[in-house]
């Protein structure tokens, strides 16, 4: 009888999910496919030099690569060799099809010069408890890439290759103590979400729009996110969107006002979602995501009744509800990875499909 009453949520919620899509003005990826991976592998986070050559990155210095559009992954030489197990990998980013850095805890940063088939260690710090948790990258304006981490910790790359200099600006920004979650680079403008040195989300976000010369604060009413924001993530200066426990918020006026969205779904857990991140895809599509297996979908809605926009839960296997999401790419509009991991089970990487067209046994480009 159980077995049957869980079946019959599933395509309800499923069922009222596919009628929510029909009013909507753009097709939602709602469902997402395993990739092949070690057994234990605990990926954070996935990066793509090109289209078909992806690097994943994770716990105990795990480094994957896929060469078929990260259907399979495997392990490869980082050229580091067995020290790289010692560190644990949170981020990566490529600036373009040869410039490529990964983040992780003890102060560590690697550059590849070659697309990620062998990294470099390249430190800029000593302080071996501090944490890097985000790099981000952009292939045209300045800065060319930055990296956050915990007890206030900014740095910045000018230009692709060039040495990394720590940002003491930000500290002028009146946050107090607090850790570098995740950060947006659109142009000059940064925008930064923090928590507390406890791991609760803070109600404000940094911002620079001179390239980290000067930094303000961007105030998000509390009664709007209760336990505040992680994420964030930019379609504009103006359009922004932040994530939190319960909430996905969303600016048009640079962060004067904030109207939340609806998260469309149960999550996987069936508990109030926990967002810890954004992601803005090739072509402007938003997700936000976070642990028990949630993704959301932004999507624009039309018709009928309902109008504006809402989150929209994407449907993953049944695994991925026991996981954090903590790093997700698309290296094409309608191509995207997710990397989830957890301390029970092993972790994964999945795919996803237009409409869910592409199956288990596709090949290529899903």
């Amino acid at each position: 009888m159980t077995g049957q009453k869980t079946g019959g949520n599933w395509r309800a919620v499923l069922a009222a999910l596919l009628l929510f899509l029909s009013s909507c003005q753009s097709s939602s990826a709602l469902f997402w496919f395993s990739s092949i991976l070690p057994s234990g592998a605990e990926p954070s986070a996935i990066a793509c030099p090109t289209p078909q050559s992806c690097i994943a990155v994770g716990q105990a210095g795990l480094f994957l690569v896929s060469q078929n559009g990260g259907q399979l992954w495997t392990p490869a030489n980082s050229g580091l060799g067995a020290a790289l197990a010692n560190f644990n990998l949170t981020s990566i980013a490529c600036v373009s099809s040869t410039q490529c850095t990964i983040v992780g805890n003890q102060g560590l940063i690697l550059q590849s010069t070659n697309g990620g088939q062998t990294f470099s260690i390249n430190n800029v710090t000593t302080n071996g408890n501090l944490t890097f948790n985000d790099v981000v990258c952009q292939s045209s304006g300045t800065p060319a890439c930055v990296i956050v981490g915990d007890n206030n910790t900014l740095l910045i790359q000018s230009s692709a290759g060039a040495a990394w200099a720590p940002d003491l600006k930000v500290l002028s920004a009146p946050l107090g103590p607090a850790n570098f979650n995740q950060v947006f680079l659109l142009g000059s403008s940064l925008w930064i979400a923090a928590s507390n040195v406890a791991g609760t989300g803070m109600n404000a976000l940094l911002y620079s729009g001179d390239g980290g010369n000067t930094w303000a604060l961007i105030v998000i009413p509390q009664g709007l996110a209760l336990q505040g924001v992680s994420g964030v993530g930019c379609l504009s200066t103006a359009n922004c969107y932040v994530d939190g426990t319960g909430v996905l918020l969303e600016t048009t006026d640079g962060g004067s006002t904030w109207e939340a969205l609806s998260l469309m779904g149960r999550s996987p857990s069936g508990m109030t979602s926990t967002l810890t991140g954004m992601y803005v895809a090739p072509g402007g599509t938003v997700y936000a995501y976070g642990q028990n297996g949630a993704l959301y979908q932004v999507s624009t809605l039309g018709g009928g009744a309902i109008s504006g926009q809402a989150a929209i839960l994407q449907m993953f296997p049944s695994n991925a509800s026991q996981l954090a999401f903590t790093g997700m790419v698309c290296p094409q509009s309608s191509v995207c990875f997710v990397a989830g991991n957890s301390l029970a089970i092993s972790g994964g990487i999945f795919y996803s499909s237009p409409n869910g067209s592409a199956g288990a046994q596709s090949t290529g480009i899903p």
